[in-house]
């Protein structure tokens, strides 16, 4: 972390870390490797959670946009413990959200990957 000062002395903070990776820093072998590890049904789902801003639990199933496929809860327990969806339960009900690894890899499917 470097710390700096503007002239009045109130402190300014700026991070030191470079940027994040974007998807054109990665090679298309590399981001189509990394894409390989996930079946089609987390593809699809990660897909359906990115183009809905979020997943819903409804009548059991993990629901996006209205009238998208559902996804399994296993799929969804799965993608979490991955590291791709924060999940929220209470009961019966639960929501499902993107983490920046889940975003990564959603956008990395959308733009250039294959969702069968």
């Amino acid at each position: 972390m470097i710390a700096m000062q503007k002239n009045g002395g109130e402190p300014l903070s700026q991070s030191a870390a470079p940027p994040p990776a974007g998807l054109s820093l990665l090679a298309h072998r590399e981001r189509h490797s990394l894409l390989a590890i996930l079946s089609p049904t987390k593809r699809n789902a990660l897909i359906a959670c990115f183009n809905a801003g979020a997943l819903h639990k409804n009548a059991g199933a993990w629901h996006g946009t209205p009238g998208s496929k559902p996804a399994a809860g296993t799929t969804i327990a799965d993608l979490s413990r991955d590291g791709m969806l924060t999940v929220t339960t209470n009961r019966r009900l639960g929501s499902a959200y993107l983490t920046e690894r889940g975003n990564w890899f959603a956008q990395a499917l959308i733009h250039g990957g294959s969702a069968k």
